[in-house]
């Protein structure tokens, strides 16, 4: 049973098992109020309604809940980039629809998306590796992508992308939508412009 320090009032107490999420919860709210620099532990766990001992029972310290809350973030918006290179259609439309999603998670909540974006770092190599772990992958999504046009309807010409060139793109569309982010353009001139540039790469090269 949860005990008073780990409930807000109003609030239910943490269900079992419910603790780790409540907590990356807390964290999410933390940093979208102040940004990962300045949380604390505490910060954290008065979000989550529990309190410094459930923290620790769940995570070793700050880093290691902005990591797992990190990895929450980006397995759900890959797999929507991965659903929309693999659904049927039109490939250009499929190629919109992934960059859509993958900007949306910035759209959908820019505080933590650009938290992650600028401050991941501050975790040391661990959080380099999952940042570029994720570049990596929706690099290898845009390239699954260029091969199965490419297998499926070699009249359109399409000469698969190196999977290097397509992580350079996606980092060179992540920086553009954080610039919007700080004011400089918008997100939906950013998703429409990456989208016609990977377009103009992956369509225009004749065979």
């Amino acid at each position: 049973m949860a005990t008073p320090a780990e409930r807000r009032p109003g609030t239910r107490g943490p269900l079992p098992g419910d603790h780790r999420q409540r907590l990356l919860d807390g964290m999410a709210a933390a940093v979208r109020e102040r940004g990962f620099a300045r949380c604390t532990v505490a910060d954290v766990a008065r979000e989550a309604g529990a309190s410094r001992r459930t923290f620790y029972a769940h995570f070793s310290d700050l880093d290691a809940c902005y990591l797992a809350l990190f990895e929450q973030f980006a397995e759900r918006n890959l797999a929507a980039v991965a659903a929309a290179v693999g659904a049927d259609g039109d490939p250009r439309e499929r190629l919109e629809a992934a960059v859509g999603a993958y900007l949306e998670a910035l759209e959908r909540d820019p505080s933590l998306g650009a938290s992650f974006f600028r401050e991941l770092s501050l975790t040391g190599a661990a959080g380099r590796e999952r940042l570029s772990a994720v570049n990596r992958r929706a690099g290898e999504a845009i390239h699954a992508l260029a091969l199965a046009v490419q297998a499926q309807e070699p009249e359109l010409g399409v000469e698969a992308m190196s999977v290097a060139s397509a992580r350079l793109l996606v980092a060179g569309i992540v920086q553009m939508a954080l610039f919007a982010l700080d004011g400089d353009g918008e997100l939906d001139e950013v998703r429409t412009e990456a989208a016609a540039l990977l377009a103009r790469v992956l369509f225009s090269s004749p065979r």
